[in-house]
């Protein structure tokens, strides 16, 4: 957990993210709004960011349960 959402939920808010970043990229560029397209880039960074924060944080909780075994 990261807080009080599970890692499940935060790859999913991550995949909301992504998918939204996506669409707004597409809509903006054809615009040819670049400072949108800019800020769904930089969302869509922050989506990855997320990824990889619950991918660490698993690693940890790993790494912990295995040291507790290993001190029993």
């Amino acid at each position: 957990m990261i807080d009080k959402l599970s890692y499940d939920q935060m790859l999913q808010i991550s995949k909301d993210l992504s998918d939204q970043a996506q669409k707004i990229q597409k809509m903006a560029e054809a615009r040819e709004l670049m400072d949108l397209v800019d800020f769904a880039s930089t969302v869509e960074g922050y989506s990855k960011f997320l990824e990889n924060t619950v991918e660490l944080n698993r690693d940890a909780d790993n790494a912990l349960k295995e040291l507790r075994e290993k001190k029993r």
